[in-house]
């Protein structure tokens, strides 16, 4: 393997030549020196947050991935960070304005949303493995690769980690932002336009100059500097790689492993034991030579011995390999004094760890050729390890969440960097908000709904038990939204028995008839027993046969009347328990509508209706959500769902059905359904409502009393550490579950903002004043 590394050196004429790639093919293999290379970008996992076990578990899985490496071909592990492009980031999150009156808002949100990512890190990290084997040719190293991608992919798969492979543009664009550290918006290449042109494809990538030096490079206008580990601690931490990457820096760090054959590497520690067992048998003669026959073997060779006999041990008996490791790292800096400032940070924190750093003398552009993602490796500073030794450099922090496209939720409590979440790539968009009441709840659903409103043509609609929404959506303008009041003797009236075309999963008259069953439900505490079901679906049946002869509407008032048509008894009662709703005080959902159902965002206050009816408003209102999202399904559009206080729905059988009915239709309906509760307990006690929650892709966790942490750890399977992020948490902190994902966030927004004072709850801020209906 060392001698298929030594090359021919040719003079470098231009600085093109500095760059080792002699040829490319477009899916992304690369051809250095007599080698071919391949790269796989891998996501990050949540190792610092985990428990004891499950670091544990990974640190076994990550020591199974770095055993499958082929002993044939040579590996690389790149942590690459690199700074947020300012004008790509600003183009991908920032809001366009749009001349209206809405744009204050637009620019109040666009400068948080600034002011974050300036202070926040701004620095993107990516992970890559390349591997690089000798091959007669490419058709031979597109099979290997094909073989040995597979397996890296399904090993970083068992750890938690998305492996995919990189074609021949992102493998340049990783060295052309490295190259070009500032200029990362120019870089396009475009292999048929260059091949037609005659350029050579290191001419989209390489720096203007290159300017060597004993100890440092100049690229450009850039300077930088390769340093290498040479002296290894005794005893080293898992997070070492990780402090040694957490700056706010351009930088790489590559781990370049060499997997010796275990036939050799037994033969190798073998030869080693048996020369320190000659060693130790000629120091005993020469002492019983000179009739020194008690004498003890010296410290260093039993410890020789001793270390030996273990390194034997662990290749036969427990399942290590030897390896040799070269570890090498190359910072940036725009000035000489700021390189040399970073360089010292860096080799503190390896003496922090009992490790020395040090710069490569004469060898710099070696050595950057060696940790650069491109897979050559020119510095032969090797370290024998075992797997278990290489495998404590872990390059596992904390997972982010940076979705292009995404909507902002927060920064992450450990990195620091913008959470970025587009529900779109989830594989179904149904979410839950859960906290105490302070904890932040509402105002991160207004934060949502607010964005929503400035940057997308998305209906909202919201069911407000709390009357918490409306003053924002009034503050929007009315031509944006309008707010429905539904109180007993109110003039906003809603028809409970209005229905579109397509309404329900099957049959319609059946969803109605349960729709029904589950109002009547809320009112008669007594339940609906399975006499009454009959009626109920013969009168719902009845009715709207009876009103699509007539090519009328049916209302409340009109199933009562069918309802007294009956001979039953039992049909009586139904009718007297829907009085209430027809000619009682809470006619408000007995009559035909009068409110107007056309507009983008629309609040249904309940807030009037008192405790006792406020499950069945709940009720009659996710009805009119369902027509509405049923609607804009067949138009193609988009709609926002948000259900305040969801808990209460699921107090009855009946209720919950329904509701776990239209929960199902608002996904399969393009409706990206969101549902707000303080009261856990109440979901988890309901095996319909914990089978809706455990389903959801997406999952906002704010402070949680103890009781409801411990039955959401199971039901979501989160332990230790990050259960600690929601235990006694500061309002608007906690953990976001997206998809397999789950993040500790912080999210504070300024207060000095209109949006802070339309969006807070908190007694004595914002537009309620002194009143807070949290």
């Amino acid at each position: 393997m060392l001698k298929q590394d030594k090359e021919r050196y040719s003079v470098p004429r231009k600085v093109q030549d500095f760059i080792p790639i002699r040829r490319i093919w477009s899916d992304g293999i690369f051809m250095v020196g007599s080698k071919f290379s391949k790269a796989y970008q891998f996501t990050d996992i949540n190792y610092q947050v985990a428990s004891r076990e499950d670091k544990e578990s990974m640190f076994l899985s990550y020591s199974e991935l770095l055993n499958s490496l082929d002993s044939g071909a040579t590996a690389k592990l790149t942590i690459n960070n690199r700074r947020l492009n300012k004008a790509n980031f600003e183009q991908s999150i920032l809001m366009p304005m749009r001349g209206d009156e809405r744009d204050v808002y637009r620019k109040e949100y666009n400068q948080m949303l600034l002011d974050k990512a300036t202070g926040a890190n701004g620095i993107m990290q990516e992970k890559y493995i390349i591997i690089t084997v000798a091959k007669k040719d490419i058709e031979e190293a597109r099979t290997y690769f094909s073989r040995v991608g597979a397996d890296l992919i399904s090993h970083f798969a068992a750890l938690g980690s998305k492996c995919v492979e990189m074609n021949a543009t992102e493998r340049l664009r990783v060295l052309h932002d490295f190259y070009r550290a500032g200029e990362e918006a120019a870089f396009h290449f475009d292999a048929h336009d260059m091949m037609k042109k005659g350029h050579d494809y290191r001419d989209y990538i390489c720096p203007d100059s290159i300017e060597k030096n004993s100890d440092h490079l100049k690229l450009g206008e850039k300077f930088c500097r390769v340093i290498f580990l040479k002296d290894y601690a005794s005893y080293i931490k898992d997070i070492m790689v990780t402090e040694l990457t957490d700056f706010n820096r351009n930088m790489m760090l590559s781990i370049d492993v060499l997997p010796i054959p275990t036939d050799e590497a037994v033969r190798e520690v073998e030869n080693r034991l048996l020369g320190v067992e000659t060693n130790i048998t000629n120091w005993q003669r020469r002492q019983n030579a000179n009739n020194n026959f008690s004498a003890v073997v010296p410290y260093d060779m039993e410890l020789q011995r001793k270390e030996a006999k273990e390194f034997l041990d662990d290749l036969t008996t427990r399942d290590q390999r030897m390896m040799f490791a070269v570890i090498t790292m190359v910072l940036t800096a725009d000035t000489k004094e700021q390189l040399d400032s970073d360089t010292e940070a860096v080799l503190a924190v390896a003496r922090k760890h009992m490790c020395q750093l040090a710069a490569l003398k004469f060898q710099q552009l070696d050595g950057l050729n060696t940790v650069l993602p491109i897979g050559t490796r020119k510095i032969n500073a090797f370290r024998t390890l075992t797997t278990e030794s290489l495998a404590v450099f872990m390059p596992f922090k904390v997972q982010e969440i940076q979705d292009k496209g995404g909507i902002y939720f927060g920064e992450n409590a450990i990195s620091h960097n913008l959470i970025m979440c587009n529900k779109e790539n989830l594989l179904n968009q149904s979410a839950f908000l859960l906290g105490v009441p302070g904890s932040g709840k509402s105002f991160s659903a207004k934060e949502h709904i607010t964005f929503l409103i400035l940057n997308t043509e998305d209906d909202i609609l919201i069911c407000d038990p709390e009357g918490e929404f409306a003053p924002l959506v009034q503050a929007m303008g009315p031509e944006t939204g309008s707010v429905i009041r539904v109180a007993a003797g109110g003039k906003d009236r809603l028809n409970a028995m209005y229905m579109v075309d397509g309404y329900g999963e099957n049959n319609p008259i059946v969803e109605k008839s349960q729709f029904i069953m589950s109002l009547i439900e809320q009112i008669d505490k007594n339940g609906v027993g399975p006499q009454h079901k009959s009626i109920i679906d013969r009168c719902t049946a009845a009715v709207y046969q009876e009103a699509a002869r007539n090519g009328t509407v049916p209302t409340l008032c009109t199933l009562r009347e069918m309802l007294l048509k009956q001979p039953e008894e039992k049909a009586k009662e139904i009718a007297l328990s829907l009085e209430l709703f027809t000619t009682g005080s809470l006619d408000v959902f007995g009559h035909a509508s009068t409110v107007d159902l056309d507009k983008r965002v629309l609040v249904f206050d309940i807030h009037d209706l008192g405790t006792q009816l406020k499950p069945t408003g709940l009720l009659v209102i996710t009805d009119t959500i369902l027509n509405r999202v049923t609607l804009n399904w067949k138009k193609g559009k988009r709609t926002h769902v948000f259900i305040d206080e969801f808990h209460v729905v699921f107090e009855n059988e009946y209720s919950g059905a329904f509701f776990n009915s239209a929960w199902r239709q608002f996904r399969k309906r393009n409706a990206y359904p969101t549902a707000i509760t303080q009261n856990v307990e109440y979901l988890l006690d309901s095996v319909q409502a914990s089978t809706m929650l455990s389903n959801s892709e997406f999952i906002v966790m704010l402070n949680r009393a103890a009781s409801d942490r411990e039955k959401l750890a199971r039901l979501l399977n989160i332990f230790g550490e990050q259960m600690s992020y929601i235990t006694n948490a500061d309002a608007g902190c906690g953990l976001i579950k997206y998809g397999s994902a789950l993040v500790p966030f912080v999210n504070r927004f300024p207060k000095d903002t209109k949006l802070y004072q339309l969006m807070t709850t908190k007694p004595g801020e914002g537009v309620f004043g002194g009143e807070s209906r949290e």
